[in-house]
């Protein structure tokens, strides 16, 4: 499918890399003490930004893909990359059964790097997708500009 314009290769590159991290965060399983409402990795979804130049009445707006952004809870990013540091002690107060405070001590938290954003980026497609059609757009524009200015110093 030819595109006509970058908006719809963004529309297009939100829809494929989407996909692609839906499947690849389905075979999550639920935190187990997850409270009802607290963002889930699995509700990760795709933005893109596109950036309006020209005016609709001289017949100039053009629209040009910036970037494509993954918004999720940023559990889903530490998962991503793995954490190794050591977290710092204190103390906490349970509220349930009954109230009680505790303290715990620093310790080692080691977490390997799960891939799983690059793993999604590598199966939609979406770099090879965006950057060639992105190419093929500005390329025309380009030769487009040249001609125009071709022609307007021959006149």
């Amino acid at each position: 499918m030819a595109y006509n314009n970058e908006k719809e290769i963004a529309i297009r590159a939100e829809q494929m890399l989407g996909t692609a991290l839906r499947a690849k965060t389905s075979s999550f399983a639920d935190h187990v003490n997850r409270i009802e409402g607290d963002p889930s990795i699995k509700e990760a979804v795709v933005k893109s930004t596109v950036k309006p130049y020209g005016k609709v009445r001289n017949g100039t707006k053009k629209y040009y893909f910036r970037k494509l952004a993954i918004k999720m809870a940023r559990h889903g990013f530490i998962q991503n990359a793995g954490i190794n540091t050591i977290r710092s002690g204190g103390t906490r107060t349970r509220h349930n059964p009954q109230e009680t405070t505790y303290g715990f001590k620093s310790h080692v938290m080691k977490m390997p790097a799960h891939p799983f954003i690059e793993e999604a980026i590598e199966s939609s497609g979406v770099k090879e997708f965006v950057t060639s059609e992105v190419t093929r757009l500005r390329s025309e524009e380009i030769v487009l500009n040249i001609r125009n200015i071709v022609e307007s110093i021959r006149r």
